[in-house]
């Protein structure tokens, strides 16, 4: 069985043009997040400010300031931004202050201190210091929630917030980091498209070349059988949809930490101001492994859904045009993944491009209701794809079979002819 797999793989992935292009995306993929630290990303409202000559004086600021006041979070620390955010407050408050360019501050403008100081450590030190305050309120009011919608007879909303005080207890946030680096590392999904590419290049000709070659007549005389040489197939996509996702990943990561630093890899998920009401309790790290297991299973389904129409069509240019149709639909599909309306929802559901979009599925409580129980979103869309993932493996052997069955019946009347 080995050995089989290992030849799917060699017949199918290492060919001289997926190679190149796994090279080439691997190359670009590290160009575009580098043109992101260069120059800052477009859609974090103006946070990460670009690494340039223009602001260098910011960042040199910004990170002896940062290796002060990181880790562990203590009075004395808090004192310090606290007291730095009211003398520049106190400075800029009645408009009177210099404008002008000024020795001893820490971005050379004393407006600049100001706003230097607000965004990058008071109000995230603010945040991560209340944040144990405000959850408890928000469980105390999920408390009074169960008993209201206990006598309403609610028992969706009930279990809902039964839900909140069983997942939100005892949260604590007791270091301070940098969280949005982690967030830019979260959000970031150039290298999903990337891979969906390579696997549209290595899976869409697999059965097609067999045609082409003839092996699929040499695959019926296999001791094997039919249903262990789709088994293999479908394997051999799995481990190479699992390889492309974790290099990738891998990748991300690495380059990521060595650009932005991202520390505080230990942090609690909800230290990340955007997931501050996450259903989770791991680390942003575990996050980071969670994100990239739930991508292998989604690109596994849609790898297997290009498999099926290789197995469909006897060209190839139509799992590709198919398939890069279905890339469209489904990506426009898992937008709808935090969506009310109940059709919306199951579209979004029906998408393995979901399963891609762990920082919708995670940064908020998004729930459904099933037979008035509240379940995770993120859970049901995996139990779905799973599910999706099973069906597709049966179409393909039955594809498959009826197709071995019509190459049988040619050898048989070419043989009586």
């Amino acid at each position: 069985m080995i050995r089989i797999v290992y030849f799917e793989i060699r017949k199918n992935y290492l060919r001289s043009y997926v190679v190149i292009a796994l090279l080439s995306f691997l190359l670009i993929n590290i160009l575009i997040i580098y043109k992101d630290y260069l120059y800052g990303p477009n859609d974090l409202y103006g946070y990460f400010l670009p690494h340039t000559a223009e602001y260098q004086k910011w960042w040199q600021s910004y990170q002896e300031m940062y290796d002060k006041v990181s880790g562990k979070l203590t009075a004395d620390k808090a004192r310090f931004v606290v007291s730095e955010y009211r003398r520049l407050d106190a400075m800029v408050a009645d408009g009177t202050y210099s404008r002008e360019k000024q020795e001893g501050t820490y971005t050379g403008y004393i407006w600049g201190d100001y706003v230097f100081i607000t965004k990058y450590f008071y109000r995230p030190m603010k945040y991560v210091s209340t944040y144990e305050s405000a959850i408890k309120q928000v469980i105390e009011n999920a408390k009074a929630n169960i008993e209201f919608y206990s006598q309403c007879g609610n028992n969706f909303d009930k279990s809902k917030n039964e839900f909140i005080v069983k997942h939100y207890s005892g949260r604590k946030i007791d270091v301070f980091h940098n969280g949005k680096f982690w967030g830019l590392l979260f959000e970031y999904d150039f290298s999903d498209l990337l891979i969906v590419l390579l696997l549209l290049l290595g899976v869409a000709p697999m059965f097609v070349n067999e045609k082409n070659t003839n092996m699929d007549k040499l695959i019926l005389s296999s001791i094997k059988g039919k249903f262990s040489m789709t088994f293999v197939k479908v394997f051999s996509i799995f481990l190479y949809t699992a390889f492309l996702v974790i290099v990738f990943s891998g990748i991300n990561f690495l380059v990521c930490k060595f650009l932005y630093g991202l520390s505080g890899i230990q942090m609690p998920i909800y230290a990340v101001e955007a997931y501050q009401y996450t259903p989770l309790n791991c680390s942003v790290g575990m996050f980071y492994v969670l994100q990239t297991l739930l991508k292998v299973v989604g690109l596994f389904v849609f790898a297997t859904w290009i498999c099926l129409l290789s197995a469909l069509f006897q060209r190839v240019v139509y799992p590709y045009a198919i398939s890069t149709l279905s890339v469209v639909l489904g990506i426009y599909a898992s937008g709808y993944v935090a969506s009310v309306e109940t059709s919306k929802t199951i579209w979004a559901l029906m998408s393995p491009f979901t399963l891609l979009r762990a920082n919708k599925l995670f940064n908020e409580l998004l729930g459904i209701n099933i037979r008035d129980t509240f379940y995770l979103r993120a859970h049901v869309a995996l139990i779905v794809q799973i599910f999706i993932v099973l069906m597709i493996f049966i179409l393909i052997y039955m594809i498959v079979s009826i197709r071995d069955l019509r190459v049988i019946k040619k050898l048989i009347t070419r043989e009586s002819s």
